[in-house]
């Protein structure tokens, strides 16, 4: 079972951080982090730097994904979300950096010993957040009616819960519990923001890891039909999109000639996809 503080999933918490500093700096910035840095520290630019060495290139998908979720995040809050869970919050900033109502109740579960690594450094660096902002130390594959219980949540109010690049390190039974409880938990209105990554893609990433040795981690969950995961457990796609799409791209990803639909080709490049998801709660 995968934890919230598997070595790995700490990890990425420092990776991710370092990308989005990394993006920060770029005269095309798609969002300003002015706390990545300082959270990332130097061992997020290590394990970004080992990463790339793998793959060969930065992954263009991370400030993307973060961007298309800072969008969804502002969009659900508008359209009547009043209160935000981030599942899995890792070094996530945006109660800090995003013009958030000051009335919003923002949640972010994740183990403690990140936020012991995390608060010290936004303290140092006076971070202030626009919101309401409250941390739950919790396990995210665990009873969240439990690690909830006495911080102020409530089910009976719209919420937009974020699942940004938790779902990947999930078993499918997990990722179904999950999804149920979200849904039973998730008043009328309420909004998933969740990513995907399609099953040809974990299987190229799964092999990568083969060939360099790494045989102790379990397979990651990907899925290639989204829309019937989420509606299993209660859930209905409000938008529904690939990482490079136009809605998606921000100009950070190559063109690729087209294949035509129908082809073996199509099908496996659909499965190479990252789905990015905004699903409702009727």
């Amino acid at each position: 079972m995968t934890r919230p503080d598997d070595p790995t999933v700490v990890r990425t918490a420092y990776w991710i951080a370092a990308a989005r500093a990394r993006e920060s700096l770029r005269p095309d910035r798609l969002f300003n982090d002015p706390y990545a840095a300082a959270l990332a520290g130097d061992r997020g630019p290590a394990i970004m730097a080992a990463s790339e060495r793998v793959t060969g290139s930065p992954n263009p998908y991370l400030p993307v994904r973060t961007r298309y979720f800072d969008d969804a995040v502002l969009d659900a809050v508008a359209a009547g979300a009043e209160q935000v869970v981030l599942l899995g919050a890792g070094m996530d900033t945006r109660a800090f950096r995003l013009a958030l109502p000051a009335d919003l109740d923002w949640y972010e579960v994740d183990h403690d010993s990140l936020f012991a690594a995390k608060e010290p450094v936004l303290d140092a660096a006076g971070a202030v957040p626009a919101c309401r902002r409250r941390i739950v130390p919790g396990d995210v594959t665990a009873d969240l009616v439990t690690v909830l219980a006495g911080t102020g949540f409530s089910p009976r109010r719209p919420t937009a819960w974020v699942a940004e690049g938790l779902l990947y390190y999930l078993t499918p039974e997990q990722v179904d519990a999950l999804l149920r409880t979200l849904a039973g938990r998730s008043a009328p209105g309420s909004r998933l923001l969740a990513d995907l990554v399609g099953t040809a893609r974990i299987d190229e990433m799964h092999e990568t890891r083969l060939r360099h040795g790494v045989k102790d981690l379990p397979r990651p969950f990907g899925h290639d039909d989204p829309a019937a995961l989420l509606a299993a457990s209660g859930w209905g796609i409000h938008t529904l999109t690939r990482a490079g799409a136009l809605d998606a791209n921000f100009g950070r990803f190559a063109g690729r000639p087209p294949v035509q639909p129908g082809t073996p080709e199509h099908a496996q490049r659909l499965r190479s996809q990252a789905y990015l998801i905004v699903a409702t709660r009727p």
